[in-house]
């Protein structure tokens, strides 16, 4: 039995030995194509990038036809290339405005965001008057005033409280200190007509209203420029430019009267609202406030840059022709 198996195996794989043979050749013919059509691909896109289809030969007419061109060429390559050299200056130096206008448009919220525009110490602590606390510092920012407040311990012999002459130096005394926050947005409590919050200034109120006022506008300024002066590498025409400068004007405008009215808030404070600026207190200015200055003085120049390279080109003036194409009159219709 083991013999007839073996015999009857044999004459199956004499039979199918042509057909494993034709296999092979099958699976060499079509690996084959799949490697040409790769390399295909590649070829078809190496011709297609390439402007080596037509030769058309035209003898020595064109070469000097050429040869003309080529010194007019480089005649005028040589007047234009100090207009390329300055276009190329020009041209970085307006990307580094439009750059620094959009990262102060970010630099702008954070400012606006945070209350670290005005810093008011108070040294050891003052007192503050009619409420038995120390104040110790306070920050202020468009948005609210934060105050940091020591409140002594009280101590009391037979329902009699001893009260003492308050020091300037609080260092032997012992209490808790707490951090008073005053929203100026927020409508006050009212007690007895009057606001609860003795930090409550309606002046400094209205003050905050207009710094969130021209805050916002400002931004969205700030956003219109960027966006305009990112246009102007696009179209290089003179119109778009000063469109782009004047925008930067309003910006500069807007945040810089944001600068002046916390300037101001903050000398009317100094004067009219002890429990927030007491005697003997000093204030200085925080980062959140040079972070604005940075805003005006990027926008300024921004402003200023665009101003500067937005005259006219026309003719042998231009350094390029699209850019004397660009500066031509145009009559816009509808």
């Amino acid at each position: 039995m083991e013999t007839d198996k073996m015999s009857t195996a044999s004459s199956v794989g004499a039979e199918r030995r042509p057909l494993l043979q034709a296999l092979v050749i099958e699976r060499r013919i079509l690996f084959g194509c799949t490697v040409f059509s790769g390399l295909c691909t590649f070829l078809w896109i190496t011709a297609v990038c390439t402007s080596k289809w037509v030769h058309i030969d035209a003898g020595n007419v064109i070469d000097k036809m050429e040869t003309d061109k080529m010194s007019t060429a480089s005649s005028v390559g040589a007047e234009r290339r100090p207009l390329l050299q300055a276009l190329v200056i020009e041209r970085r130096i307006l990307f580094g405005c439009t750059v620094f206008s959009g990262l102060c448009t970010f630099l702008w919220i954070t400012a606006v965001c945070t209350s670290k525009w005005v810093h008011i110490d108070a040294g050891n602590g003052i007192p503050l008057p009619g409420r038995g606390g120390y104040l110790m510092w306070s920050d202020s920012g468009v948005w609210a005033i934060c105050r940091y407040v020591f409140h002594p311990n009280i101590t009391t012999v037979n329902h009699t409280v001893i009260t003492t002459p308050k020091p300037q130096d609080i260092g032997n005394m012992t209490g808790s200190y707490s951090t008073l926050c005053t929203n100026y947005l927020s409508q006050p409590v009212m007690e007895n007509g009057r606001p609860a919050d003795p930090a409550y200034d309606v002046n400094i109120a209205n003050y905050v209203r207009t710094m969130i006022s021209f805050g916002i506008i400002s931004l969205f300024v700030m956003a219109m420029g960027c966006g305009f002066s990112t246009y102007t590498f696009r179209n290089p025409r003179y119109m778009f430019k000063r469109l782009a400068a004047g925008i930067h004007f309003i910006s500069t405008s807007c945040t810089f009267v944001v600068v002046q009215v916390m300037m101001s808030s903050v000398d009317h404070m100094k004067k009219n609202l002890k429990y927030v600026y007491p005697e003997r207190a000093t204030h200085n200015y925080h980062i959140s406030f040079f972070l604005a200055w940075f805003v005006v003085l990027i926008n300024l120049a921004a402003a200023g840059s665009f101003l500067w390279y937005s005259r006219k080109r026309k003719g042998d003036k231009a350094a390029t022709d699209e850019l004397a194409m660009a500066d031509e009159p145009t009559i816009i219709g509808r």
